[in-house]
């Protein structure tokens, strides 16, 4: 994979939703030249399909992260799971309570063990609207579909659909996330969890496409060229937080 493709597969994973257009002109390249190169990243399988990732504070729950080793797969349900090179697989959980999150990872431990990791941020239960609630169902059925017709099957302006998923992306309630193939794509996908949220940041920006963080800790889930590329940003992190734990993913799902 050459690097315009690189940094277009970085654009798609940071916000799917990020039109043809804003990627052409951020990256010099004609509509058309992007069209193509996202289809082909298609077609040839690196993007392997396109999820709609729910965060579960939309629907007024709690959630975590927890890492167990993946000698045992846990067969209960989880929001996404992602499995690591280190024989580790890193899951987020959901409960309608801080309780019911300690009580999922209690039955857990009982089949995986004792875990790595345990990450759950600060949050705040969000209370939909019966208007969000029907969109996003349009949107777990169809997560490409156009808002267009979503304002159509709604009957409001698509500018009223923009606003709320706007609004929704905004709070990290909702996003489109590509399933990538990180063998085919050539990439390292890698997780960094850390206290020095603020470094890890600013540090972080030129390859980040994901974060969950508060303001004692954080997850960061970065792209990165080759391994050379991996070090080089993780060693940045360390020397402020010589305990950050570091994950090397290499394929991950959303439940759907």
């Amino acid at each position: 994979m050459d690097e315009i493709n690189r940094k277009i597969l970085l654009m798609l994973l940071r916000d799917y939703s990020t039109s043809q257009r804003k990627i052409a002109k951020d990256l010099n390249l004609s509509p058309p030249a992007v069209n193509y190169r996202i289809d082909r990243l298609i077609s040839e399988g690196i993007i392997k399909k396109v999820s709609l990732y729910v965060n579960p504070n939309f629907y007024g729950k709690y959630h975590g992260y927890v890492s167990f080793s993946n000698l045992n797969s846990w067969e209960g349900e989880y929001v996404l799971k992602v499995t690591c090179l280190e024989k580790l697989t890193v899951y987020e959980i959901e409960g309608s309570s801080p309780q019911q999150l300690d009580d999922t990872i209690s039955k857990m431990k009982e089949k995986l063990g004792e875990p790595g990791m345990v990450y759950v941020p600060t949050q705040f239960p969000y209370k939909p609207s019966t208007f969000d609630v029907k969109l996003v169902s349009m949107l777990r059925e169809n997560p490409t579909i156009d808002s267009l017709e979503l304002a159509e099957r709604m009957k409001v302006s698509s500018k009223t659909v923009r606003r709320h998923l706007r609004y929704l992306q905004s709070k990290g309630l909702l996003r489109l996330v590509p399933i990538v193939d990180v063998a085919k794509a050539g990439i390292v996908m890698f997780g960094i969890f850390t206290k020095s949220v603020e470094v890890a940041r600013k540090v972080l920006s030129p390859v980040i496409f994901w974060e969950i963080s508060d303001d004692k800790a954080g997850v960061f889930v970065s792209v990165a060229k080759d391994f050379e590329e991996t070090k080089l940003y993780v060693d940045k992190v360390r020397k402020f937080d010589p305990d950050a734990d570091v994950m090397i993913g290499y394929s991950y799902e959303i439940s759907e």
